[in-house]
């Protein structure tokens, strides 16, 4: 078996406060591949390695085992090896949501309006530095040859810094026929603004003087040298420049050719923006009920509440549930006015069974630059709910009373089991006015009531 290089590690944010970290916590993104191996195999621990792995900690531990690598052989000559099954089953969940990828953008909850949704896998978006269709009009990458200024820490700077200095020669010559090509396009300008023949127009002959007084005036005006470094360079756009700096000099960044606007902010992504999750381009599919028909929405899913509304760690923070294993934030509040807050959703709540769920609709998906997964969903209407006969779960009352107590005073069992054609009604039942029930005496009162009441004939 080929060794397969380990993709980097997240890195943490940098930060001056005290970070609790795991080392068997689930990474982000899976940075090795996933091994399986046939059941033949797996009685006999061969998995295609130097040596056979127990099945203590791959068959007997799991149905489905599934490994990663973390060293084919170490000083100790053990096979270094773990269970892959929180991404696997990751990937499994998600494409149960038959969601396609999109690329990233805001999603505003405070109102109704879903997100646009636009493929990766579109031909005037999926390009990267080498993409023969990059020189078409209104052609966008995703990867660019030069770093992310504004993601480099100061060491990294120094040495890109370093790097640039010893390849001065040919960026030289990149920038004279940059030049050229300038002074060309203004002369058939020129020539056209003055009526005359564009095929006699040759390019003019540049002197290094010339050039060396262009490169004066660029260094001069930060406004026209950062549109040219950024493109000599190949570098990604840099955010957008505060509004206390405005009024200063700064260095000015084009126009962003990454794919999604929100790359400008956050970063190029580390990898593709669909992540090899889905190769779907659209939501253009039918959701067939085997009763129903076809339908409009999906069926929902089951969204486990992680933690709810309130202050965490000093801030109000947004409730997070868990969807598909994903970890989705603020699933959508401005939806429950209509319908209801969850039962657990802004306070813990041990008393429901099996903790605190809901179903939601997923809308969006996406991958954002740190390779983390963007779940986007709304809580699921009746008219998604109503084909599968999913209902939400209903806290019960304070009180609690029997079925024939909640019908009020119209029926009321038997004790010996025999069941009447007909009920047995309190004698003018019908045109008094039900009195409303506010506790137990009330209910004590009301069931005593119709033991008492006479059997009609």
């Amino acid at each position: 078996m080929a060794a397969v290089r380990a993709l980097q590690a997240p890195q943490a944010p940098p930060s001056s406060r005290i970070v609790n970290e795991s080392n068997s916590a689930t990474l982000p993104h899976p940075i090795r591949a996933s091994i399986v191996t046939p059941q033949s195999s797996l009685a006999r621990g061969d998995w295609g390695l130097k040596r056979a792995l127990p099945s203590k900690s791959t068959s007997e531990k799991s149905s489905r085992p599934v490994v990663r690598m973390n060293a084919l052989d170490t000083y100790e000559h053990v096979t270094d090896f773990e269970s892959a099954a929180d991404h696997t089953m990751t990937l499994e969940k998600f494409q149960e949501l038959h969601m396609p990828m999109s690329l990233p953008s805001k999603v505003n909850y405070a109102t109704s309006m879903t997100p646009r949704h636009q493929s990766p896998f579109e031909s005037f978006v999926d390009n990267t530095e080498t993409s023969k269709t990059l020189g078409e009009a209104g052609a966008k990458q995703f990867r660019h040859t030069g770093p992310w200024l504004a993601g480099q820490t100061e060491a990294e700077f120094a040495g890109y810094l370093k790097q640039i200095r010893r390849q001065k020669p040919e960026l030289l010559q990149k920038m004279r026929e940059r030049f050229d090509s300038k002074r060309y396009a203004e002369a058939r300008k020129l020539a056209q603004d003055n009526g005359e023949d564009l095929e006699n127009v040759k390019p003019p002959k540049i002197t290094d003087a010339e050039f060396n007084t262009y490169i004066k005036s660029l260094r001069e005006d930060p406004f026209a040298l950062g549109p040219v470094v950024f493109e000599l360079l190949d570098l990604p756009s840099a955010p957008t420049v505060p509004s206390e700096r405005i009024g200063r000099k700064y260095f000015q960044s084009p126009g962003t050719k990454l794919s999604a606007p929100e790359y400008a902010v956050t970063g190029p992504p580390k990898t593709h923006p669909s992540a090899g999750l889905s190769y779907a381009r659209s939501h253009a599919s039918v959701y067939n009920h085997p009763q129903h028909g076809p339908q409009a929405y999906q069926k929902p899913v089951e969204a486990r509440i992680l933690r709810p509304k309130g202050r965490f760690k000093g801030r109000v923070s947004k409730a997070i549930a868990g969807v598909g294993g994903i970890a989705v934030e603020d699933l959508n509040a401005m939806t429950f006015i209509d319908q209801g807050t969850p039962p657990g959703l802004t306070a813990f709540d041990a008393t429901i069974p099996g903790g605190a769920k809901y179903w939601v609709s997923p809308i969006r998906a996406a991958v954002d630059s740190d390779g983390r997964i963007g779940l986007s969903s709304y809580r699921a209407g009746s008219t998604a709910k109503a084909p599968y006969g999913i209902k939400d779960y209903k806290k019960p009352n304070a009180i609690s009373i029997t079925e024939a107590a909640r019908q009020g005073a119209h029926a009321v069992p038997r004790m010996d089991g025999h069941r009447p054609n007909s009920p047995r009604f309190r004698a003018g039942a019908e045109k008094a006015p039900r009195k409303t029930m506010r506790g137990t005496e009330d209910i004590a009162r009301s069931l005593m009531e119709n033991l008492n009441a006479p059997k009609k004939d």
